[in-house]
């Protein structure tokens, strides 16, 4: 089909045009209607079931495969992309949870049962790994036999999710005796690999289901919860930083659909609402010593006494409404009660008939990002804090972000920093124009400490490596534009590749900005550190970035400056064969080789 599919329903078309500004894609890109729905379904996916702020439906393409259009692997929550990403990932977890999602997109107005069979065909094709029978997956491929090589390392087997799309105006036809036959064989086969604690049935997203998942992903979070008792109200607030705030207790249940939404049947867990946690979840089953009693506490025959000998929650809003016993919450996040919040979540199927348990509770409703600091390091301040936890907490963070907020009156060009997780979700930015903390650490230890090699895994291992190179309270207030002018050069490169390049060159895009710093500056003898020379140097760089056609001519020279190098260093290999090396960008010597590269062509 490619470019001649034509979607019809306007209200998808809608949704699509959204998309497309949403991330900015250029009008090439945008004129193959079949494939911006499959990248439209990966998103709402992600959206839904990751809470990985790095993960992109970019990360879960699957090229030409036969079948399958998407691929989304998550190691404890974590979108995994690489045996070095699962690595990255258990450092610091001694068991993991693991999770895998293939889609199928179609833009035709029915569930065809040879599509769908094709499509379950195929996700039992990727797990032989004797062989990659499927080319096109062999990065994904590779990933998920690795992670089975940790296998003592599983809380239980990974879980198989199918999810299969089409624009159909009716839900799929249960009755249809061949196609049930045919999905249930389908299954079974899976079932049998013995390699799974689960194997979903396919979730059949038509145009209904569709509609309701756009709701979801885009629409504020609301929910109104009951109180068992009119709560105890704090004192008014006479700052007026603080709007309202209660205390009470709630029924297991009503926190459980705080905790969760209903998508196509099944309780999945709102992703969103732990954003603000400083403290990530440890596990039930690891020997922590709290998650198991709240387990035992819970399953055990003393479950009423669960709220007495528990903590209790903390949840803040931007609203919280009170009308007799029952609290609307709006856009609200658990910021103390990670652990309780998840270990409940696992047991949530063995919970029904616990009617007698009760969650303390406390209700904040604030705007005020100081506050809501003050209220996350008050209520997680029983258990010691890793550095990168109290990140976003840290004043330089603040600076940061205003000096942000100046750029976009002083440059008329916008551009968000996004300190805390969703805080411009109730705003029409596009997600593209915003720089989360990942990846202004990335971005900025790209460019200016020329590490791009070290940023391209996990958070947590690129925090780790740049821990006391980043983010010095002592002395970066007055060097703030060079983390500005690499969130924007870094904004600039990704578009650049995403619109106008081949996917493969996604890997080198640390080391294009990297390069950009050095042509744009035009010199080589440039310092690797966050100090007053490369504040200069930013100053030159943010002037050309802030003009696209400028700054894509710098991107330009750089892919040039990486394609002669890498031919030079690997003998005229052809381009596209030295970039199938997933881990070309991994290496520091291939750093090493685009600094003395450029340092040559330069001095010419």
């Amino acid at each position: 089909m490619g470019n001649k599919t034509e979607i019809k329903n306007p209200i998808i078309n809608t949704y699509l045009n959204d998309f497309i500004d949403k991330y900015e894609i250029s009008n090439s890109k945008a004129k193959d209607k079949h494939d911006l729905f499959e990248k439209y379904i990966n998103d709402i996916i992600l959206t839904l079931y990751g809470n990985d702020p790095s993960a992109s439906f970019y990360d879960m393409e699957t090229k030409t495969a036969f079948g399958i259009d998407g691929i989304a692997i998550f190691v404890a929550d974590r979108f995994v992309k690489s045996p070095e990403d699962v690595d990255d990932v258990l450092e610091s977890l001694k068991k993991i949870d693991v999770e895998f999602y293939f889609s199928q997109s179609k833009t035709e107005n029915n569930f065809n049962r040879t599509e769908i069979g094709d499509f379950l065909t195929g996700i039992r094709r990727f797990f032989n790994f004797e062989k990659c029978e499927i080319p096109e997956l062999k990065e994904f491929w590779e990933t998920a036999k690795y992670i089975y090589t940790k296998a003592t390392k599983f809380k239980e087997t990974p879980k198989l999710h199918t999810i299969f799309a089409s624009l159909s105006p009716k839900e799929i036809n249960s009755e249809d005796i061949h196609l049930k036959a045919e999905i249930d064989l389908k299954i079974e086969d899976l079932e049998n690999l013995g390699m799974f604690s689960k194997v979903s049935h396919p979730q059949f997203w038509g145009l209904k289901e569709i509609m309701n998942l756009h709701k979801k992903s885009n629409s504020d979070l609301e929910i109104v919860v009951n109180m068992t008792k009119t709560p105890v109200t704090y004192p008014k607030d006479k700052s007026g930083k603080i709007k309202n705030g209660y205390y009470g207790l709630i029924k297991l249940e009503d926190f459980i659909n705080i905790l969760t939404d209903e998508v196509s049947g099944k309780r999945i867990l709102r992703k969103g609402i732990f954003d603000d946690n400083i403290r990530y979840y440890l596990g039930s089953e690891e020997k922590i010593e709290v998650n198991h009693s709240m387990r035992e506490q819970l399953l055990g025959t003393d479950s009423y006494l669960f709220g007495i000998l528990n903590n209790g929650i903390t949840i803040i809003g931007d609203e919280v409404n009170l009308n007799s016993e029952e609290l609307t919450l709006i856009n609200y996040q658990v910021v103390n009660g990670c652990q309780t919040s998840n270990v409940i979540f696992e047991l949530i199927d063995e919970l029904e008939d616990k009617e007698d348990v009760y969650i303390p509770a406390r209700f904040i409703a604030t705007n005020d990002e100081e506050t809501k600091n003050s209220i996350i390091k008050a209520t997680n301040s029983q258990t010691t804090l890793n550095p990168e936890q109290l990140a976003a907490l840290a004043p330089i963070q603040k600076a940061i972000e205003e000096y942000y907020k100046s750029k976009k009156t002083e440059n008329s060009f916008e551009l968000f920093y996004e300190r805390r997780t969703e805080q411009y979700r109730d705003e029409n930015i596009p997600k593209t124009k915003i720089i989360n903390i990942p990846f202004q650490i990335k971005s900025t230890s790209a460019m200016f400490l020329n590490l791009p090699h070290e940023v391209s895994g996990q958070y947590g291992k690129v925090e780790k490596k740049t821990r006391g190179l980043l983010f010095d309270d002592s002395k970066d207030f007055g060097l703030l534009n060079v983390y500005y002018t690499s969130g924007l050069t870094w904004y600039r490169a990704e578009r650049y590749v995403l619109n106008n390049h081949d996917r493969a060159y996604r890997r080198a895009r640390w080391h294009i900005i990297m390069l950009a710093k050095y042509i744009c500056c035009e010199k080589t003898n440039l310092s690797n550190k966050i100090d007053k020379s490369n504040n200069q140097n930013s100053e030159i760089i943010e002037k050309i970035m802030l003009k696209e056609d400028q700054a894509n001519k710098i991107f330009d020279k750089a892919i040039e400056i990486i394609n002669a190098c890498l031919k030079e260093q690997y003998d005229d290999i052809d381009i596209d064969e030295i970039l199938k090396d997933r881990k070309l960008f991994e290496r520091k010597e291939t750093t090493d080789w685009l600094l003395s590269f450029i340092e040559k062509s330069l001095s010419k």
